[in-house]
């Protein structure tokens, strides 16, 4: 890997991390309700497609338009984990350190808005229970379930990164001037 594409990936990881992390705590400034909205989680999810994407599309140009599907990947993935941790860490401390009791209310949060959607589906009684127990059990703040999700994101950045290369890369061909 070259210098030029590691600074990028640190470069660019540490900013989209920093970003994280004020989506954050500016979520949880808002409270619950707006930490469980729908609108900010795609809004989330749309800014962890967009700004990889376009980072790596920035390093194409830098490199005069060409970009190994190597360069791609590890850019795109690079840039996701190394978000991915900053802001796994800054939750960590957040949830278990600075206000453990706003992790409770997320959960209560995120089971309120499960039983009006169920509810307004027409499920039975018992089925809503099963669900909210389900979700209960899922539901936990404590450091190693947010490592382990996050260690299951690292899956999902692997193969957005692989996807990113195969449409991003634009390799020198043998034949092409240089």
């Amino acid at each position: 890997m070259s210098e030029e594409l590691k600074q990028h990936i640190l470069k660019n990881g540490l900013n989209f991390g920093c970003i994280l992390v004020a989506l954050t705590m500016l979520t949880y400034l808002g409270g619950p309700e707006l930490a469980t909205n729908y609108v900010v989680s795609f809004g989330s999810l749309a800014l962890m497609i967009v700004f990889p994407i376009y980072h790596t599309r920035k390093l194409r140009t830098r490199n005069d338009g060409f970009i190994s599907f190597r360069e791609a990947f590890s850019s795109c993935t690079g840039i996701l984990i190394a978000a991915g941790f900053i802001n796994i860490f800054a939750s960590i401390i957040l949830y278990n350190v600075i206000d453990p009791a706003f992790a409770i209310e997320m959960v209560d949060a995120m089971i309120n808005k499960t039983v009006a959607q169920l509810e307004s589906l027409g499920m039975s009684e018992s089925q809503i229970e099963e669900s909210i127990k389900t979700l209960e059990e899922g539901s936990s703040f404590d450091p190693l379930s947010l490592f382990k999700g996050y260690i299951f994101s690292i899956i999902f950045y692997t193969v957005f990164g692989l996807l990113v290369a195969a449409f991003t890369k634009n390799e020198k061909s043998e034949f092409s001037e240089e």
